[in-house]
């Protein structure tokens, strides 16, 4: 049986920054760690298609700053060092800036949440996978969970201790990991 794992990445980034206070984490670790955190439970070997990794590049204006140009080259850079793990794709959505009314500006994905759910509906309809492991909070993927579920696939959704995931989230998946702190000990990047 084959399992998929669907990474929000700004989620991600934010949950361990409040959380758990930005730890080192070794993705490669996370990622095995969830998978053999669901294989306890299957009924029979599990094999890893992929993890699918969602984020989006910081904005860049016309004329950016050192400042935007360094955050910029940083998130590339992790990026790149993501693709060349195995089995690990990167999928960037965009930054907008957005004007708010006071005349400041907030910024948002676009992009990002669609391509994870088509990729996600995608896969359970080709038969590509039987398991999918979910870590992302929006309650916009509820209609891609159900499709997939009814499509046979086992949902399984990974999650802070917080609740940032959205409710009807959380009600939608089959079975849920939390990622407390005796979790994430294992997943921690070796430094030297």
């Amino acid at each position: 049986m084959r399992v998929a794992v669907q990474i929000d990445g700004a989620y991600l980034e934010r949950m361990l920054a409040e959380e758990h206070n930005s730890p080192a984490v070794d993705y490669a670790k996370l990622v095995n760690k969830l998978v053999n955190t669901i294989a306890t439970n299957a009924e029979s070997d599990l094999y890893m298609l992929r993890t699918y990794y969602y984020h989006a590049l910081p904005w860049i204006g016309k004329n950016p700053s050192d400042q935007e140009i360094e955050m910029h080259k940083k998130k590339q850079g992790f990026f790149t060092r993501l693709e060349h793990l195995p089995r690990f794709d990167v999928y960037l959505g965009r930054t907008q800036r957005i004007l708010n009314d006071d005349g400041s500006f907030t910024f948002q994905q676009k992009g990002v949440d669609v391509m994870l759910a088509a990729h996600m509906v995608e896969m359970a309809a080709r038969g590509y996978i039987q398991h999918l492991i979910l870590l992302a909070p929006d309650g916009d993927y509820v209609p891609a969970v159900r499709i997939v579920k009814d499509l046979g696939v086992i949902v399984y959704l990974a999650h802070g201790q917080r609740p940032q995931a959205s409710a009807e989230l959380i009600k939608s998946v089959d079975e849920r990991i939390e990622l407390d702190a005796d979790f994430l000990i294992d997943c921690m990047r070796n430094v030297y």
